[in-house]
């Protein structure tokens, strides 16, 4: 009977692939992608001016437009949840690479209560696939993913320009149910040198 016997250099050439093969591993593109599951979605509408009196335009009364939402757990446990925003544009319109965010992820101890206000939901588009987007005023919705219900309210206040507070109203958001997985990418880093855009409200946002 013939003995077929491993030579030393082949095992040792079939161990540095293997080592190899764990080391590449981690760094294939995707690996530091998380997932969160979900049950429920919110919308929360939003409208902000960011560039001073600068508004929108023809679309509504002149003046200062503010939105704070506030997003409660009330269970007694830890979740963890997704949100994005999603850019309002005219009818008709192509929406732009930009015009709905990627998710991102945040955890939610037991009854926290965080708030979003203009200038955070503004920071979803800087940075953004790798560039800043300023806009002079900003409208659509907050969109947020949770594996449980949520307590979830809009504060919308408004004045004149150089005036004082003239409305206030509040709105509880209704959720509704949608199982969904959502996949959170790391964000890329901005270009060098920096690229900004600057954009006008209700237009698709293109690099």
């Amino acid at each position: 009977m013939r003995t077929f016997r491993s030579r030393p250099d082949t095992v040792v050439l079939s161990l540095g692939f293997i080592v190899v093969a764990l080391l590449v591993a981690p760094c294939r593109p995707g690996y530091a992608q998380q997932q969160v599951a979900t049950r429920f979605q919110y919308a929360a509408k939003t409208l902000c001016t960011l560039a001073g009196d600068v508004g929108f335009g023809d679309a509504f009364a002149p003046g200062r437009y503010r939105t704070v939402i506030n997003i409660h757990n009330p269970t007694e446990r830890k979740i963890e949840i997704a949100r994005k925003f999603a850019l309002a544009i005219q009818p008709g319109e192509a929406a732009g690479e930009f015009s709905i965010t990627p998710y991102k992820s945040l955890t939610l101890e037991p009854d926290q209560a965080v708030v979003f206000n203009c200038f955070d939901i503004s920071s979803f588009y800087c940075p953004i696939r790798g560039v800043c987007v300023h806009f002079t005023a900003i409208d659509g919705f907050l969109v947020v993913n949770s594996p449980v219900e949520l307590d979830v309210v809009a504060v919308y206040t408004a004045h004149p320009k150089g005036g004082e507070v003239s409305t206030l109203d509040t709105q509880a958001v209704a959720g509704r149910r949608m199982p969904k997985t959502i996949v959170i990418r790391p964000e890329a880093p901005l270009a060098q040198p920096e690229k900004r855009i600057e954009m006008e409200p209700f237009k698709a946002v293109k690099p």
